[in-house]
């Protein structure tokens, strides 16, 4: 049974469209999904993954601490990513840690079977270019955050990039992610409020 519902998932995924039905099956055979609950550790630094996981279900923080404790949250995901697949590919220590922040589910391939079997088909080892490509951008995104804006920037263009994503977060995480403490966060929200570059509405805020 949970075969034909990891087939399903597998058959809606662009990543994989270029998969024959046996194809899907042989991938099907060497995955199977793992359910979580709000709060619940998906993997911590240091450890070390023998599966790829991709987000399926629910929301997903990454983070890391600094040198005297505190939380760095790096960034959130959703469903359809690839989480920490750099150093899983590498088959070195995550160096960050994963959390959920609501309850969900991840789709967990067997690492070695798929590098066996399926790395050498090119629309797959693009796709996974992608996701890498996509992880740089988040790094980037998070120099510019870090370096380059102030905080009224900072919120913009989290909004901007983020419109779906801003629906899921509460505004104290959206502030650990913009690496601003909730107080900051919420003067500038009223800043920009009053500056008519964001507008409330029922779900939350969105750029004008």
């Amino acid at each position: 049974m949970q075969n034909q519902s990891i087939l399903k998932i597998l058959s809606q995924l662009n990543m994989f469209s270029s998969l024959d039905e046996k194809e899907l099956e042989s991938l099907a055979s060497i995955s199977h999904v793992s359910r979580y609950k709000e709060g619940a550790n998906l993997f911590l630094k240091g450890d070390v993954s023998s599966s790829l996981m991709l987000l399926i279900e629910g929301i997903v923080s990454i983070f890391k601490h600094d040198n005297k404790g505190n939380e760095i949250v790096i960034g959130y995901f959703t469903r359809y990513r690839f989480l920490a697949e750099a150093a899983t590919l590498r088959h070195t220590e995550l160096p960050s840690s994963a959390t959920f922040k609501s309850d969900g589910a991840v789709l967990k391939i067997d690492l070695a079977k798929f590098e066996e079997l399926f790395m050498s088909n090119p629309q797959i080892s693009y796709a996974m270019i992608q996701s890498l490509l996509h992880k740089i951008d988040l790094l980037q995104q998070n120099i510019h955050f870090n370096i380059a804006s102030n905080s009224s920037e900072k919120i913009l263009f989290f909004y901007k990039q983020n419109p779906k994503l801003s629906l899921d977060l509460k505004q104290y995480e959206i502030a650990s992610v913009l690496g601003m403490v909730p107080e900051t966060f919420s003067r500038n929200i009223k800043k920009l409020l009053k500056e008519g570059k964001l507008e409330k509405v029922s779900t939350g805020y969105k750029i004008i």
